[in-house]
């Protein structure tokens, strides 16, 4: 261990499980375990031989080519000390598989050591042990991956079917979630996940008046998809830094074993589409228009400003509260659209009545992606119906399709709603604040 310089938490778990009697300390500095592994290279010593002896003379000997002018007969080269950044290609990752496989290998045996342990007091005894020792393995692992995830950039991220049994039965109304979220009731389902109302034990056992958070979970079909999950965590991480009243807000990404699950403040109120779905046809109440469409465009406005774009847009993602306080959330796909080769269009969320014709064709995201889809939503406030039938903007170009005209409106506020539903978005109006200058402002 001291010679090959073995890390240093690897060699005291080895070290401890030495014989008695045997070296439980290391003599070497600490330090040195953080350097990099030099490998073995012969350097002469200065009583090394400068002559070879003469061979008996049994055959002949066939001439041999004459020697360099700086080498003296019998003398080795000049030896050159090799540095492990040379020695071998990429060593920081050959050295991370090692202890990867290591690990793996210690892990293994330790479960088939501890499944045969007695339940007696020194079975007991035994078994913490070996839990202690599973601890320190598990942390030398995981700090391992850490490491490697600063020194080569994010990762792709570990499958969910590695993180626990993908087809154990799903958590649901009752699971409890990290021992300390209780389901208790779904209160809605969006592109990517469900969403319940939990319990949250920490704030009941502080006694808080509001004990309830919302959880949102990943639906089935993503369950096994490696970028989920890192879809998932760029949400919260995304929505955590967008803090304004009209955006609901994330408290924390978790996991337990397969359920990854996000938690939200909970929201009182309804979504928008069941609003709309009690006014069909017709325009919804003046009085609910106003304050709606404005919260909606302030929340969009500033997740804008801050290099946001939503890219899922619906009256199913705009929470209206029972004070009319307007919340956006679902900010899933505004983060995938940020995951370097991760193709969102892949996930297949995409809500096609309000997608405008460049995400189907996988364009870089853009803010005018949420103002085709705010178009449409406004369009449905003042006149009860989708512009174009609900269907995607693809299928209303082919077929040519205009939105019928809202004539009880202001010419300069029509005008910017169908500046926001143009199919090419160079043609569309350019930002959120100019679209609600012309709506409230004409």
């Amino acid at each position: 261990m001291e010679t090959g310089r073995l890390p240093l938490d690897i060699a005291q778990i080895l070290l401890s499980a030495l014989p008695a009697g045997a070296p439980t300390s290391l003599s070497v500095a600490d330090d040195i375990f953080d350097e990099d592994t030099v490998p073995h290279a012969f350097v002469p010593s200065p009583d090394w031989p400068t002559a070879r002896p003469a061979p008996e003379a049994t055959a002949p000997v066939s001439p041999q080519p004459p020697l360099p002018e700086d080498r003296a007969p019998g003398v080795l080269p000049p030896v050159t000390v090799i540095s492990a950044g040379n020695a071998l290609p990429k060593f920081d990752e050959l050295r991370s598989r090692v202890e990867d496989a290591v690990l793996s290998d210690l892990i293994g045996d330790y479960k088939g050591r501890r499944g045969g342990e007695r339940v007696d007091d020194g079975g007991s005894r035994r078994n913490d042990a070996l839990d202690g020792l599973l601890g320190s393995y598990r942390s030398v692992r995981f700090r391992s991956a850490a490491k490697k995830a600063v020194r080569n950039g994010a990762t792709e991220g570990a499958p969910l079917g590695k993180l626990g049994d993908a087809s154990a039965q799903r958590a649901g109304i009752g699971s409890i979630l990290r021992d300390r979220f209780i389901l208790d009731s779904e209160v809605g389902r969006g592109g990517m996940g469900i969403v319940y109302s939990a319990v949250d034990r920490r704030r009941l056992e502080a006694g808080s008046a509001q004990p309830y958070v919302a959880l949102k979970l990943l639906n089935d079909e993503f369950r096994a998809n490696s970028n989920a999950l890192r879809t998932l965590e760029a949400e919260a991480r995304k929505s955590q830094s967008l803090a304004h009243p009209n955006i609901a807000t994330v408290y924390d990404f978790d996991r337990d074993k397969s359920e990854v699950f996000i938690v939200m403040e909970l929201l009182t109120g309804k979504p928008l589409n069941r609003l709309l779905a009690t006014s069909t046809g017709q325009q919804m109440p003046v009085g609910l228009i106003a304050p709606i469409l404005k919260g909606i465009c302030a929340g969009l406005a500033y997740a804008h400003a801050n290099g946001v774009i939503h890219s899922d847009l619906k009256p199913g993602n705009i929470f209206v509260g029972e004070d009319r306080q307007v919340k956006l959330i679902d900010f899933g796909l505004a983060t995938a659209g940020n995951l370097g080769s991760f193709n969102v269009g892949t996930l297949e969320a995409l809500t096609v009545a309000y997608a405008s014709p460049e995400m189907f064709a996988n364009a870089p995201r853009d803010p005018r992606d949420d103002i085709y889809a705010l178009g449409c939503i406004a369009y449905q406030m003042f006149m009860g119906f989708h512009p174009f039938a609900m269907k995607s903007g693809v299928d209303a170009q082919l077929l040519e399709l205009t939105p019928e005209p809202i004539v009880d409106l202001d010419p300069d506020a029509w005008s910017a709603i169908q500046a926001a539903l143009r199919f090419d978005r160079n043609a569309r109006i350019a930002s959120v604040d100019a679209f609600a200058q012309a709506i409230f402002e004409s």
